[in-house]
């Protein structure tokens, strides 16, 4: 678990939390990537909400796009994977605390793609 202390991701948890949709969206896509249909049908979101949603929560770095398909047809659709694992609010003294387990499997991915940028 590491502290989040940017303010702006702070906020942006946080607010993703206290969204039913948010919430179902990060939740649906923390063990396996899935379209913003497969999320919209799972959770039986309105497929225009989930689209809004999916945006703001890929603004804010909540979740990550693992990968983009094209269809033999040319239809194109990314595949959504959670940002973190799990999230932990804690309020102590006024004061909010938040920590974040990263979601491994998008951070190694990301490692990675930074070590072929860098050569």
């Amino acid at each position: 678990m590491v502290q989040v202390t940017d303010p702006g991701t702070l906020q942006a948890l946080v607010q993703a939390l206290s969204d039913e949709y948010s919430r179902k969206i990060m939740l649906g896509c923390i063990t396996a990537a899935k379209s913003v249909e497969d999320l919209s049908k799972e959770n039986d979101i309105p497929l225009s909400t989930c689209y809004r949603r999916v945006h703001e929560l890929l603004d804010s770095r909540v979740l990550i796009v693992e990968r983009i398909i094209v269809t033999p047809d040319g239809k194109r659709y990314e595949m959504l994977r959670s940002a973190y694992r799990s999230i932990t609010v804690n309020l102590e003294s006024g004061i909010m605390k938040v920590e974040a387990l990263i979601n491994e499997d998008v951070a190694d991915k990301l490692r990675r793609l930074w070590v072929t940028m860098k050569q």
